[in-house]
Protein backbone atom coordinates (compact mmCIF):
# COMPACT_ATOMS: atom_id res chain seq x y z
CA UNK A 1 0.00 0.00 0.00
CA UNK A 2 1.44 3.78 -0.88
CA UNK A 3 2.96 5.31 2.22
CA UNK A 4 0.30 8.42 1.57
CA UNK A 5 -2.73 6.37 1.46
CA UNK A 6 -1.95 5.38 5.05
CA UNK A 7 -2.15 9.26 6.39
CA UNK A 8 -5.05 11.62 7.16
CA UNK A 9 -5.04 14.47 5.80
CA UNK A 10 -6.95 18.13 6.98
CA UNK A 11 -6.29 21.23 5.70
CA UNK A 12 -8.50 24.47 5.59
CA UNK A 13 -9.42 26.71 2.46
CA UNK A 14 -11.03 29.96 1.54
CA UNK A 15 -11.52 32.28 -1.20
CA UNK A 16 -13.53 34.22 -3.73
CA UNK A 17 -15.46 33.45 -6.69
CA UNK A 18 -18.83 33.79 -8.94
CA UNK A 19 -22.63 32.47 -8.17
CA UNK A 20 -25.11 32.16 -11.06
CA UNK A 21 -28.98 32.04 -10.31
CA UNK A 22 -32.10 32.28 -11.83
CA UNK A 23 -31.72 36.32 -11.42
CA UNK A 24 -28.35 37.02 -12.37
CA UNK A 25 -24.56 36.87 -10.96
CA UNK A 26 -23.14 37.52 -7.45
CA UNK A 27 -19.95 37.54 -6.13
CA UNK A 28 -19.09 34.89 -3.45
CA UNK A 29 -16.51 34.46 -0.62
CA UNK A 30 -15.95 30.49 0.51
CA UNK A 31 -14.53 28.57 3.64
CA UNK A 32 -14.05 24.88 3.67
CA UNK A 33 -12.39 22.75 6.39
CA UNK A 34 -11.33 19.57 4.85
CA UNK A 35 -10.24 16.18 6.10
CA UNK A 36 -9.45 12.89 2.95
CA UNK A 37 -8.02 9.68 4.24
CA UNK A 38 -7.60 7.06 1.94
CA UNK A 39 -9.21 7.88 -1.43
CA UNK A 40 -12.74 9.79 0.63
CA UNK A 41 -13.18 13.42 1.33
CA UNK A 42 -15.03 14.96 3.86
CA UNK A 43 -15.60 18.76 3.72
CA UNK A 44 -17.63 21.41 5.94
CA UNK A 45 -18.34 24.50 3.16
CA UNK A 46 -19.58 28.08 3.95
CA UNK A 47 -20.51 30.15 0.94
CA UNK A 48 -21.50 33.41 1.03
CA UNK A 49 -22.66 35.43 -1.91
CA UNK A 50 -23.89 39.26 -2.30
CA UNK A 51 -24.94 41.18 -5.71
CA UNK A 52 -22.75 44.13 -5.82
CA UNK A 53 -24.64 46.96 -7.03
CA UNK A 54 -23.55 50.07 -5.57
CA UNK A 55 -26.48 52.64 -7.11
CA UNK A 56 -29.72 50.59 -8.35
CA UNK A 57 -32.97 48.92 -6.58
CA UNK A 58 -32.68 47.62 -3.31
CA UNK A 59 -32.55 44.92 -1.57
CA UNK A 60 -29.32 43.42 -3.12
CA UNK A 61 -29.98 39.61 -4.33
CA UNK A 62 -27.78 37.39 -1.44
CA UNK A 63 -27.07 33.49 -0.99
CA UNK A 64 -25.92 31.69 1.67
CA UNK A 65 -25.38 28.19 2.31
CA UNK A 66 -23.74 25.79 5.16
CA UNK A 67 -22.71 22.15 3.59
CA UNK A 68 -21.55 19.06 4.86
CA UNK A 69 -20.05 16.99 1.86
CA UNK A 70 -18.69 13.70 1.51
CA UNK A 71 -16.74 12.44 -1.39
CA UNK A 72 -13.72 10.54 -3.97
CA UNK A 73 -10.32 11.69 -3.97
CA UNK A 74 -7.84 10.96 -6.46
CA UNK A 75 -4.30 12.36 -5.91
CA UNK A 76 -1.75 12.38 -8.56
CA UNK A 77 1.65 13.92 -7.30
CA UNK A 78 0.95 17.11 -6.10
CA UNK A 79 -2.81 17.04 -8.06
CA UNK A 80 -6.11 15.87 -6.30
CA UNK A 81 -9.39 15.80 -7.83
CA UNK A 82 -12.67 15.04 -6.09
CA UNK A 83 -16.05 14.91 -6.54
CA UNK A 84 -18.22 15.13 -3.36
CA UNK A 85 -22.12 15.76 -2.63
CA UNK A 86 -23.77 15.99 0.64
CA UNK A 87 -26.63 17.75 2.35
CA UNK A 88 -26.84 21.77 2.60
CA UNK A 89 -28.68 24.35 4.62
CA UNK A 90 -29.16 27.16 2.30
CA UNK A 91 -30.88 30.61 2.39
CA UNK A 92 -30.69 33.99 1.10
CA UNK A 93 -32.86 37.02 -0.21
CA UNK A 94 -33.94 38.31 -3.60
CA UNK A 95 -36.14 40.70 -4.93
CA UNK A 96 -39.87 40.28 -5.73
CA UNK A 97 -42.07 42.48 -6.81
CA UNK A 98 -41.41 46.47 -7.48
CA UNK A 99 -42.73 48.59 -5.38
CA UNK A 100 -41.36 51.88 -6.62
CA UNK A 101 -38.20 53.24 -8.65
CA UNK A 102 -35.25 51.77 -6.24
CA UNK A 103 -36.62 49.37 -4.30
CA UNK A 104 -38.30 45.75 -5.02
CA UNK A 105 -40.09 43.47 -2.36
CA UNK A 106 -37.64 41.49 -0.55
CA UNK A 107 -38.20 37.81 -0.60
CA UNK A 108 -36.44 35.46 1.86
CA UNK A 109 -35.62 31.74 1.76
CA UNK A 110 -34.44 29.47 3.63
CA UNK A 111 -34.29 25.71 2.91
CA UNK A 112 -32.56 22.23 2.06
CA UNK A 113 -30.41 21.85 -0.48
CA UNK A 114 -27.98 18.92 -2.59
CA UNK A 115 -25.11 20.43 -2.75
CA UNK A 116 -22.47 18.79 -5.42
CA UNK A 117 -18.81 19.80 -6.06
CA UNK A 118 -15.96 19.33 -8.27
CA UNK A 119 -12.94 20.42 -7.04
CA UNK A 120 -9.23 20.16 -8.09
CA UNK A 121 -6.12 21.41 -5.72
CA UNK A 122 -2.18 21.93 -6.18
CA UNK A 123 -0.08 21.34 -3.50
CA UNK A 124 2.35 24.16 -4.02
CA UNK A 125 4.78 23.98 -0.89
CA UNK A 126 4.52 21.86 1.70
CA UNK A 127 1.69 23.16 3.51
CA UNK A 128 -0.05 25.19 1.00
CA UNK A 129 -1.74 25.01 -2.15
CA UNK A 130 -4.97 26.19 -4.49
CA UNK A 131 -7.77 24.96 -5.52
CA UNK A 132 -10.64 25.59 -8.46
CA UNK A 133 -14.18 24.71 -7.29
CA UNK A 134 -16.89 24.16 -9.30
CA UNK A 135 -20.22 24.12 -7.70
CA UNK A 136 -23.67 23.65 -7.85
CA UNK A 137 -26.87 23.37 -4.85
CA UNK A 138 -30.04 22.29 -6.04
CA UNK A 139 -32.91 22.81 -3.51
CA UNK A 140 -36.75 24.15 -4.23
CA UNK A 141 -36.45 27.16 -3.74
CA UNK A 142 -33.10 29.18 -5.60
CA UNK A 143 -31.03 26.43 -6.96
CA UNK A 144 -27.43 28.27 -8.38
CA UNK A 145 -24.30 26.74 -9.36
CA UNK A 146 -20.75 28.58 -9.72
CA UNK A 147 -16.81 28.63 -9.21
CA UNK A 148 -14.20 29.37 -6.93
CA UNK A 149 -11.01 29.69 -6.20
CA UNK A 150 -9.18 28.92 -2.89
CA UNK A 151 -6.16 29.16 -1.17
CA UNK A 152 -5.30 26.05 0.93
CA UNK A 153 -3.38 25.68 4.30
CA UNK A 154 -2.73 22.41 6.30
CA UNK A 155 -1.64 18.78 5.50
CA UNK A 156 -2.75 18.57 2.17
CA UNK A 157 -2.92 15.68 0.29
CA UNK A 158 -0.06 15.07 -3.05
CA UNK A 159 3.56 14.93 -1.95
CA UNK A 160 3.20 16.86 1.61
CA UNK A 161 5.65 16.68 4.41
CA UNK A 162 6.91 13.41 5.71
CA UNK A 163 5.47 11.35 2.89
CA UNK A 164 7.01 14.14 0.18
CA UNK A 165 10.59 13.44 2.27
CA UNK A 166 10.26 9.41 2.17
CA UNK A 167 9.31 9.14 -1.11
CA UNK A 168 12.40 11.95 -1.95
CA UNK A 169 14.79 9.67 0.12
CA UNK A 170 13.63 6.62 -1.46
CA UNK A 171 14.31 7.86 -5.08
CA UNK A 172 18.08 8.12 -3.95
CA UNK A 173 18.32 4.72 -3.12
Amino acid sequence: MDEQSQDGFIWIGGGVGTMDTADGGLLDMNASINYSKYDHIFKLRGIHAEEMVLFGPLPNDEVWELGLLYGRTQTYGSLSVSLLAGISYTGGIYKGDRLDIDYYEKIAFETVGIPLEAQIDVNLLTYIGLSIMFYADINLDKSYGGVNFAILLGKLPGLTGTTHFKKYHNNLR
